[in-house]
Protein backbone atom coordinates (compact mmCIF):
# COMPACT_ATOMS: atom_id res chain seq x y z
CA UNK A 1 0.00 0.00 0.00
CA UNK A 2 1.15 3.54 -0.74
CA UNK A 3 -0.07 6.99 0.22
CA UNK A 4 0.64 9.75 -2.28
CA UNK A 5 1.43 13.41 -1.95
CA UNK A 6 0.62 15.68 -4.88
CA UNK A 7 4.10 15.67 -6.48
CA UNK A 8 4.31 11.97 -7.38
CA UNK A 9 0.64 11.93 -8.38
CA UNK A 10 1.03 14.89 -10.73
CA UNK A 11 4.38 13.87 -12.23
CA UNK A 12 3.40 10.27 -12.88
CA UNK A 13 0.18 11.49 -14.52
CA UNK A 14 2.19 13.89 -16.69
CA UNK A 15 4.45 11.00 -17.74
CA UNK A 16 1.42 8.75 -18.46
CA UNK A 17 2.64 6.27 -15.82
CA UNK A 18 -0.08 6.30 -13.16
CA UNK A 19 -0.66 2.61 -13.83
CA UNK A 20 2.76 1.81 -12.37
CA UNK A 21 1.41 2.76 -8.96
CA UNK A 22 -1.28 0.08 -9.13
CA UNK A 23 1.20 -2.51 -10.37
CA UNK A 24 3.76 -1.72 -7.67
CA UNK A 25 1.60 -1.01 -4.65
CA UNK A 26 -1.86 -2.43 -5.34
CA UNK A 27 -3.73 -0.16 -2.97
CA UNK A 28 -3.07 3.55 -3.44
CA UNK A 29 -4.54 6.16 -1.12
CA UNK A 30 -4.62 9.92 -1.60
CA UNK A 31 -5.55 12.27 1.25
CA UNK A 32 -8.53 14.51 0.52
CA UNK A 33 -6.41 17.67 0.62
CA UNK A 34 -4.01 16.23 -1.98
CA UNK A 35 -6.94 15.26 -4.20
CA UNK A 36 -8.44 18.73 -3.84
CA UNK A 37 -5.17 20.38 -4.80
CA UNK A 38 -4.36 18.08 -7.69
CA UNK A 39 -7.82 17.57 -9.18
CA UNK A 40 -10.11 20.42 -8.13
CA UNK A 41 -7.47 23.14 -8.40
CA UNK A 42 -5.79 21.44 -11.36
CA UNK A 43 -9.04 21.30 -13.35
CA UNK A 44 -9.76 24.93 -12.51
CA UNK A 45 -6.33 25.83 -13.90
CA UNK A 46 -6.76 23.60 -16.97
CA UNK A 47 -4.12 20.94 -16.22
CA UNK A 48 -4.58 17.72 -18.19
CA UNK A 49 -2.91 15.64 -15.47
CA UNK A 50 -5.77 16.66 -13.14
CA UNK A 51 -8.26 15.09 -15.53
CA UNK A 52 -6.19 11.90 -15.76
CA UNK A 53 -6.13 11.55 -11.96
CA UNK A 54 -9.86 12.31 -11.71
CA UNK A 55 -10.67 9.61 -14.25
CA UNK A 56 -8.58 6.97 -12.47
CA UNK A 57 -10.25 7.78 -9.15
CA UNK A 58 -13.75 7.85 -10.64
CA UNK A 59 -13.63 5.11 -13.30
CA UNK A 60 -10.89 2.68 -12.33
CA UNK A 61 -11.23 3.17 -8.59
CA UNK A 62 -7.83 1.81 -7.56
CA UNK A 63 -6.81 5.21 -6.19
CA UNK A 64 -8.87 5.84 -3.07
CA UNK A 65 -9.41 9.31 -1.63
CA UNK A 66 -9.49 9.39 2.16
CA UNK A 67 -10.60 12.14 4.50
CA UNK A 68 -8.51 12.15 7.65
CA UNK A 69 -10.19 11.88 11.02
CA UNK A 70 -9.17 11.52 14.64
CA UNK A 71 -5.48 11.07 15.41
CA UNK A 72 -4.45 11.25 11.74
CA UNK A 73 -6.21 14.59 11.31
CA UNK A 74 -4.73 15.97 14.53
CA UNK A 75 -1.23 14.89 13.54
CA UNK A 76 -1.56 16.43 10.08
CA UNK A 77 -2.70 19.74 11.58
CA UNK A 78 0.23 19.77 14.02
CA UNK A 79 2.71 18.93 11.26
CA UNK A 80 1.42 21.63 8.93
CA UNK A 81 1.46 24.20 11.72
CA UNK A 82 4.92 23.40 13.06
CA UNK A 83 6.77 22.64 9.81
CA UNK A 84 6.18 25.70 7.64
CA UNK A 85 8.13 24.26 4.69
CA UNK A 86 5.49 21.59 4.04
CA UNK A 87 1.95 22.13 2.84
CA UNK A 88 -1.19 20.68 4.41
CA UNK A 89 -1.64 17.96 1.77
CA UNK A 90 1.89 16.75 2.42
CA UNK A 91 1.20 16.70 6.16
CA UNK A 92 -1.98 14.70 5.51
CA UNK A 93 -0.04 12.20 3.39
CA UNK A 94 2.53 11.67 6.15
CA UNK A 95 -0.09 11.29 8.88
CA UNK A 96 -2.19 8.93 6.78
CA UNK A 97 0.80 6.78 5.83
CA UNK A 98 1.79 6.57 9.48
CA UNK A 99 -1.74 5.55 10.48
CA UNK A 100 -1.99 2.93 7.73
CA UNK A 101 1.60 1.72 8.19
CA UNK A 102 2.15 2.40 4.49
CA UNK A 103 4.92 3.88 2.40
CA UNK A 104 4.43 7.53 1.45
CA UNK A 105 5.47 8.86 -1.95
CA UNK A 106 6.94 12.35 -1.60
CA UNK A 107 9.42 14.21 -3.77
CA UNK A 108 10.47 17.17 -1.63
CA UNK A 109 13.47 16.40 0.55
CA UNK A 110 12.17 18.39 3.54
CA UNK A 111 8.94 16.38 3.50
CA UNK A 112 10.83 13.11 3.18
CA UNK A 113 13.06 13.98 6.13
CA UNK A 114 10.07 14.82 8.30
CA UNK A 115 8.21 11.64 7.30
CA UNK A 116 11.25 9.53 8.08
CA UNK A 117 11.55 11.24 11.47
CA UNK A 118 7.97 10.09 12.09
CA UNK A 119 8.99 6.53 11.23
CA UNK A 120 7.27 6.54 7.83
CA UNK A 121 9.03 4.91 4.89
CA UNK A 122 9.35 7.30 1.94
CA UNK A 123 9.86 6.86 -1.78
CA UNK A 124 9.70 9.13 -4.83
CA UNK A 125 9.08 9.10 -8.57
CA UNK A 126 12.49 7.78 -9.46
CA UNK A 127 12.01 4.83 -7.12
CA UNK A 128 8.77 4.03 -8.98
CA UNK A 129 10.58 4.05 -12.32
CA UNK A 130 13.56 1.97 -11.12
CA UNK A 131 11.36 -0.54 -9.27
CA UNK A 132 9.14 -0.91 -12.34
CA UNK A 133 12.25 -1.60 -14.42
CA UNK A 134 13.50 -4.24 -11.97
CA UNK A 135 10.10 -5.96 -11.90
CA UNK A 136 9.85 -6.01 -15.70
CA UNK A 137 6.98 -3.52 -15.85
CA UNK A 138 9.17 -1.22 -17.96
CA UNK A 139 12.03 -2.08 -20.29
CA UNK A 140 15.21 0.00 -20.23
CA UNK A 141 14.10 2.28 -23.05
CA UNK A 142 10.71 2.89 -21.39
CA UNK A 143 12.38 3.66 -18.07
CA UNK A 144 14.75 6.16 -19.72
CA UNK A 145 11.86 7.64 -21.70
CA UNK A 146 9.85 8.07 -18.48
CA UNK A 147 12.71 9.85 -16.71
CA UNK A 148 13.25 12.05 -19.77
CA UNK A 149 9.53 12.88 -19.89
CA UNK A 150 9.51 13.81 -16.20
CA UNK A 151 12.38 16.22 -16.82
CA UNK A 152 10.88 17.56 -20.05
CA UNK A 153 7.56 18.23 -18.28
CA UNK A 154 9.39 20.31 -15.67
CA UNK A 155 10.33 18.01 -12.81
CA UNK A 156 13.51 19.40 -11.29
CA UNK A 157 16.23 16.87 -10.57
CA UNK A 158 19.75 17.38 -9.34
CA UNK A 159 21.98 16.68 -12.37
CA UNK A 160 24.06 14.19 -10.34
CA UNK A 161 20.94 12.27 -9.32
CA UNK A 162 19.67 12.27 -12.90
CA UNK A 163 23.02 10.96 -14.12
CA UNK A 164 23.10 8.28 -11.43
CA UNK A 165 19.57 7.09 -12.27
CA UNK A 166 20.24 6.99 -16.02
CA UNK A 167 23.46 5.04 -15.38
CA UNK A 168 21.55 2.61 -13.17
CA UNK A 169 19.00 2.10 -15.93
CA UNK A 170 21.75 1.61 -18.54
CA UNK A 171 23.55 -0.89 -16.34
CA UNK A 172 20.47 -2.92 -15.46
CA UNK A 173 20.54 -6.50 -16.68
CA UNK A 174 17.18 -8.26 -16.73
Amino acid sequence: MAVLDSGPLVWLAKAYRLGLLKALFGDVVVPSEVYRGVVSEGLRLGFSDALAVKEVVKEERWIKVKTLEGEERELSLRLAESAKEIHYGEAQAMALARGLDAVVLLDKSCGRALAEALGVETRGNLYVVLRALKLGLLCKSEAKETVAMLVAKGMRLDPRLLSRVLNEIDGYEA
